[in-house]
């Protein structure tokens, strides 16, 4: 019988999966895992989280700004519409997103925060996962484009003085009026 554990901001294995996935579109095609191997780890990392946590976490995250005299009615009312909000993402993205919330790099902590800011920084936290399969299928069919591959020309001085005067940008030039 095999045991899931949710996995969590601070297990290992949330870091070391997202630097596989985040590795796999820049690999050549024929070092490319199996998809099936890549989409095993995307569901994994992308498991929504479990109910009951997510509104135990939400009502943590707005304890400090209840009123106390609000009926535990509609808290449960509002931990439901924030679960509508966020059921989708994995529980490391949202205690993630949650923290960086109340962290002093968030210049907005000392306001309440919506559904909507925690779910834009799930977002983020969890980097376009998801699109990572279709990118490393793009790259096996060899339809990826990559900047890297794309070899331009150096725009010269001259060139780059025309396309600006197209554009009726004429830059300062120190020292002179």
């Amino acid at each position: 019988m095999t045991t899931e554990i949710a996995l969590t901001a601070e297990s290992p294995e949330v870091d070391q999966a997202m630097q596989w996935l985040m590795r796999l579109p820049q690999l050549p095609p024929n070092d490319l895992p199996v998809a099936e191997e890549i989409e095993r780890v995307v569901g994994v990392m992308c498991k929504p989280c479990d109910a009951t946590w997510c509104m135990a976490r939400v009502a943590a995250l707005l304890s400090p700004y209840y009123d106390k005299d609000t009926p535990p009615a509609v808290r449960k009312m509002e931990a439901e519409d924030w679960l509508e909000e966020l059921k989708v993402y994995p529980q490391w993205a949202i205690e993630r997103a949650v923290r960086w919330w109340k962290s002093a790099d968030n210049k907005d902590r000392r306001k309440k925060p919506l559904e909507g800011d925690i779910a834009d920084r799930c977002k983020v936290e969890m980097r376009g996962i998801n699109a990572v399969p279709s990118l490393v299928e793009r790259r096996r069919s060899g339809t990826y484009y990559d900047k890297q591959d794309a070899r331009s020309e150096r725009c010269t001085p001259d060139r780059a003085a025309e396309i600006m005067a197209q554009a009726g940008f004429t830059p300062k030039r120190f020292g002179h009026h």
